[in-house]
């Protein structure tokens, strides 16, 4: 995968292997936001949300666990 600063929902959800509705269940679940730029109706995930989430989805427990550890 080429790596982008951006990638669209679409392109994310593919990434990570799961449909696009639970794409942004794993968003709300760990507080992330989509980025609307002028002049494109896309939404995207900056990438090292995507990574997070494809690690939320691993391992689950282990950024669990981190965020533990940080508070």
């Amino acid at each position: 995968m080429e790596e982008k600063e951006y990638m669209t929902v679409e392109e994310a959800a593919e990434y990570i292997g799961m449909k696009r509705a639970t794409l942004y269940n794993y968003m709300h679940d760990l507080d992330i936001k989509s980025k609307r730029f002028k002049r494109d109706r896309k939404a995207y995930i900056a990438q090292a949300d995507v990574q997070k989430m494809k690690q939320y989805r691993e391992s689950p427990w282990t950024l669990r666990k981190a965020e533990e550890d940080a508070a």
